[in-house]
């Protein structure tokens, strides 16, 4: 089976072509336990919605776009690793009174900036997880 690389989303943060190709990428993803952020993220009060999620398995908080594939539907962005939920806890405090309303995407932004990273181990984890050669590590 070919593997899917991730792709830069912004100078940040890490995208994948769907949660298929997130979970592919990292074994640890696909066990892990999951704590959803919301589901109603959006930019404009009639925009795109997106589902956020926290893996407790690597700390990655991402976003998948909802909606069809040819819409852009499916698209994953990793956000920002934070290694313990009282963390997150934290550093999305008030998140429940944000999310559905319109620029709640930007705030869940702005909230995690400074945290974002492409990836949530070593380089050398990042490698074996990734099927990637020792020399070929995803941008950061």
């Amino acid at each position: 089976m070919k593997q899917m690389q991730p792709t830069q989303a912004s100078s940040n943060s890490t995208a994948y072509r769907s949660l298929a190709n997130f979970y592919i990428a990292d074994p640890r993803r696909v066990g892990s336990r999951e704590l959803d952020v919301g589901l109603w993220w959006r930019e404009a009060p009639d925009g795109p919605l997106h589902r956020a999620a926290w893996v407790n398995d690597t700390g990655e908080l991402y976003l998948v776009r909802l909606g069809p594939e040819s819409t852009g539907g499916g698209r994953v962005e990793v956000l920002a690793t934070v290694a313990e939920r009282e963390s997150l806890e934290g550093l999305l405090e008030g998140w429940r009174e944000h999310c559905g309303q319109p620029r709640s995407l930007s705030w869940l932004r702005r909230r995690v900036r400074g945290r974002r990273t492409s990836r949530t181990s070593s380089p050398s984890a990042t490698r074996r997880y990734s099927g990637l050669p020792r020399s070929a590590s995803p941008a950061r």
